[in-house]
């Protein structure tokens, strides 16, 4: 599962501590570059994240009227 997240912050280096933290929890890519807000309210930093694999998550389901479907 991936997923994109915008980071607006009001400096790199609070967009770094930003993504330093989600690198904890999420395999996170990106975040190389750095784009300025219009009138200079700050930056917005891309990442694409995604779940490690020991998070991922599972579904399975089961069919009670014909089990020959069941995964």
């Amino acid at each position: 599962m991936t997923g994109r997240v915008r980071i607006m912050a009001g400096s790199p280096e609070e967009a770094a501590a930003i993504q330093a933290r989600l690198a904890t929890v999420l395999n996170v890519a990106g975040g190389d570059r750095d784009y300025p807000i219009r009138n200079g309210l700050g930056v917005r930093r891309y990442l694409e994240v995604r779940l490690p694999q020991e998070r991922a998550i599972r579904a399975t389901s089961t069919r009670a009227d014909r089990p020959e479907l069941e995964r």
